[in-house]
C-alpha cells in the first residue's frame, strides 16, 4: 500500500473518512464520495503543556474563502510546533464552516520528531474534515481534543 503522504490530498480525505466510519459507529453514516473541498494552503499551530492544549490553523481556499479554527483542549505532555504547511478537506462548503456549531476537534501527532500533527475536526458529534500539518518539533504526546470555533 502506498505511503498517506503520497497520496493525493483528496484520496487521502477519502480514505480517512472510510476508516472513521469504520472505526466510529457514531459516523457510520457518512458518505465517503460526497463533494469534498480541499484548501490550496493550509498552516497549523499545535502547542500544549502538561494537560492544556492550543491548536490554531489557517485556511485558505480557491474560491477565495479564508477561514481560521482556534481549538482549546486537553493532551497529556508537552510540545509545540511552528507554523508547519499542509493542507485540509472538508465535507462542508468553506462558506459554511463559519456557522457550524458545538464544533469539536481530535489531534494527534502524525510522527515523533520530524513529523507533523492531524485534526479531525467534528460539529454537533458529525465528521466535517480533516487536516494535516507537516514539519519539526511536534509532539502531542496522548491524542487529545476539545472544542474550537471556526472564524
Amino acid at each position: 500500500m502506498e505511503k498517506l503522504e503520497k497520496i493525493d490530498p483528496e484520496e487521502k480525505h477519502k480514505l480517512i473518512t472510510r476508516g472513521i466510519a469504520e472505526f466510529a459507529r457514531q459516523n457510520a453514516e457518512l458518505d465517503a464520495d460526497a463533494a469534498s473541498w480541499t484548501t490550496k494552503e493550509a498552516t497549523g499551530v499545535a502547542a500544549h503543556v502538561y494537560l492544556y492544549l492550543q491548536v490554531d490553523c489557517n485556511l485558505k481556499f480557491n474560491d477565495g474563502t479564508n477561514v481560521t479554527f482556534n481549538g482549546k483542549g486537553l493532551a497529556v505532555g508537552l510540545g509545540a510546533t511552528g507554523a508547519l504547511g499542509g493542507s485540509a478537506t472538508f465535507n462542508v462548503e468553506p462558506s459554511r464552516l463559519k456557522s457550524l456549531s458545538k464544533v469539536t476537534f481530535e489531534a494527534t501527532s502524525i510522527g515523533v520528531v520530524g513529523g507533523g500533527f492531524q485534526v479531525t475536526w467534528f460539529s454537533n458529534g458529525k465528521y466535517v474534515g480533516h487536516g494535516e500539518f507537516y514539519g519539526l518539533g511536534v509532539d502531542i504526546g496522548t491524542p487529545g481534543g476539545g472544542w474550537g470555533d471556526f472564524t
